[in-house]
Formats: C-alpha cells, structure tokens, sequence
C-alpha cells in the first residue's frame, strides 16, 4: 500500500511540471545570476581616478601615480573630477616641498561616497608606491652623504613579514584555503532557499488531502497513518533533492564566476564537494522533521501553514547570519548553545570542515541526521487520524 501511494505522488509531481521545472531551474539559474552580477560590476564599473597636478614640476611624481593606475586596471582621467571614484590632487607646493629632505609633502585625497572599492584600493597602493620611490630616493641621498653601505630597503622595513594561513587544528595550509572559507560562509549563507520547497509541498501535501475532501477517503483505506505520512515526506524529499541539485550546480558556477571576477585562486577539492552535497541532502531531511513537528503541534489550518513556514524559514536565516559573522572554532560556553538552533549546526559543520577540524565537522552533521531521522519517526508515530482530520 505504501508504494502504491508513493507512486500516486509521484505521478502527481510528473504531472505538475511548472512546479518540477521551477523547484530545479530556478536554484540553478539564481546562483550563477549572482556571481554574472558580481562579475559584471567588477568589469562594467572599471575604477575610475582623477588626478589633478596643480604644478608642471610635479609631473614625474603624477608619472609614477598614473602608470601605477593604469598597470592594474584603473582608469585616469586629468582634466575632470567627474564620474571619479577617487580624486588625488597635487597642490602646487608638492614639487617644493618633496624636494627639500627636511620637510613634508602633502596631497589631497578625496573619494566618493559608496564609490568602487576597487578604485580605492588601486589609489592608496599608488601613492604607497609614490611613498616608497621618494623614501628610497631620500635614504640613498643620506646613505651617500654619511659614507655607509646600507640598502634603502633595510633601513625603511626593518622588519619583514612572511604571512601564512593556519587551521584551526594548527596544521599549516595556502592561502587557497582562507579564500575556499570565505566562499564556504557564502555556500552557507545561500544554502537554505533549498529547503523551501520541502516545505510546502509537505505541507500542502497533508492539509491538501483534507481540503480536497480525500483525506478521509485515503484514511478508509488499508494505508496507515504512519505510512500517510512518510509516502508524503518521501516525495517532498525527492522534490528538495531536485532543487538541491539546481543549487548545487548554481553554487559551483557562483565560485567560479566570482573567483574569476575578483582573480581569487580557490581549489574545490572532491572532498569538500562530497560535504556540500551532503550538507544540502541533510538540510532537505532536517526541514522535513521541523515541518513535521510544526504540523503535530500547531496543526493545519492555512493560517498555521504560513506560521510554520514563516519559523523554518526564520531558522535558515539565523543559520545565515551564524555562518558569516562567528568562527565555531572560537565558540565557547554558553555561546555553544547556538548549535541547538536549527541548520546552524548544519553551516557550522561546513565551516569546520573547510576550517581542518573534520572530526568535529562530520560529527555536527551526523548528529542532524540522527534528529531528523529520530524527530520523523517519532512525529509519525503519534499522528493519528483525529489528529489529520481536526486540525
């Protein structure tokens, strides 16, 4: 009788194809929408800086901040301020001033508001270069002068500073694997739209049989309360897992196009693959049992419907804002009460992973498992048909 129903579902789902094709293209085609926006503001909005020389003397330094600009894709402009992200303005004393070893040159930096950060960065990295020329040029002078062998660069960075990435777990790792976290607390952050789905068609696959006058047919059959239940929960998983391949798909396509428009190496090793497709296959059983017990507590009145799903949906957000603003290799107690919430032990789990800490990592998702498989057979247990029909 089970598979019988099960097959009945089925079908219905085949039959409905805006529902199938829009539970899978629209994950699919949502993701990498993002990263072509990302990478279309990275190049349809090149940086854009203005700089100003308020004195002909001055034109070997500009010459050092422009062809700074220009090597790493900046846009200069000389004669206008206007559609500038950044301006620099050389004052007519500059030349005077940076020419006398005993005094300073000043210069004017002015940047829009909300302006490409991108312009911002290439800006200050030209002038760092400016600093860097007019010090070593200074430091030679004086070395000269004092009749000792030094370097300009011994004396200026006395201090050289080789920069590293370390795990949680203390082993030592690239900075491929810093840049692989960040895009871990992104595939977080978009991971749990996926359940949606799960969620109604669960939903308005229970109360839906009440409201069409079925339900006490289907009930009058040799079909248990029990099996009623899980023939529901079977289809709406399988209808989860087709939208999780769409975001899966879209997820990789996203790395890719933001990696790309950024110039951000990321390595996605087939280990870390495996954790994201099961991360989303947990994320569609855990959204099951919480619909689940939603339905067993408050019941199946349309408005009940929207509250429940109004709480799931509040769950992945927390989970969300977990996954990008907290480090769990930081958590202490009482803060690791957060792991009670729903799917944050989910993206937690993820983010250890990426973090080296693989034990805790694979645990955190073993557990979800283990309540959302307990949670569904203990919900199904004590439905009864009262219960169905009433609420």
């Amino acid at each position: 009788m089970l598979k019988t129903f099960i097959n009945k579902e089925l079908l219905e789902i085949r039959r409905d194809k805006k529902l199938l094709l829009s539970s899978i293209l629209l994950p699919f085609i949502l993701l990498p929408l993002i990263g072509v926006i990302l990478y279309a503001s990275v190049s349809a909005q090149p940086p854009v800086i203005a700089v100003i020389n308020n004195n002909s003397a001055n034109t070997p330094y500009v010459n050092i901040v422009t062809s700074y600009i220009k090597h790493n894709g900046g846009i200069v402009i000389t004669n206008s301020t206007q559609d500038a992200d950044v301006v620099i303005v050389f004052p007519n004393e500059f030349y005077q001033n940076i020419s006398n070893i005993s005094r300073q040159a000043f210069i004017y930096f002015y940047v829009l508001i909300s302006s490409n950060q991108n312009a911002l960065n290439i800006a200050n990295n030209a002038l760092y270069t400016l600093l860097l020329n007019i010090s070593n040029q200074r430091i030679e002078y004086l070395k000269n002068l004092a009749h000792v062998n030094v370097t300009p660069s011994s004396i200026r960075n006395p201090i050289y500073v080789v920069l590293g990435y370390r795990s949680i777990t203390g082993k030592v790792v690239s900075s491929g694997v810093s840049q692989l976290a960040s895009f871990a607390r992104i595939i977080a952050l978009v991971l749990f739209p996926s359940a949606t789905p799960v969620v109604f068609y669960l939903l308005e696959g229970i109360t839906g049989e009440r409201e069409r006058k079925t339900l006490e047919s289907l009930l009058a059959t040799p079909l248990s309360i029990r099996s009623f239940i899980i023939s529901k929960l079977f289809v709406a998983i399988i209808l989860g897992i087709f939208s999780s391949l769409g975001d899966i798909v879209g997820t990789f396509f996203f790395i890719s196009l933001s990696s790309y428009a950024f110039n951000i190496s990321v390595s996605l090793t087939f280990s870390f693959l495996i954790i994201i497709v099961l991360v989303y296959l947990i994320s569609i059983l855990l959204t099951g049992a919480l619909s689940l017990i939603f339905l067993f507590i408050l019941g199946g009145s349309t408005r009940n419907i929207q509250i429940i799903n109004f709480i799931i949906i509040s769950f992945g957000m927390i989970a969300s804002f977990v996954s990008l603003f907290i480090n769990p290799s930081q958590l202490t107690f009482p803060l690791t009460a957060i792991y009670g919430i729903p799917y944050v032990q989910l993206s937690l789990g993820l983010l250890l992973y990426v973090f080296g800490s693989i034990q805790d990592s694979i645990f955190s998702l073993l557990a979800t498992l283990v309540v959302s498989v307990f949670l569904i057979l203990l919900v199904s247990r004590y439905f009864n048909s009262e219960r169905l029909l009433l609420k």
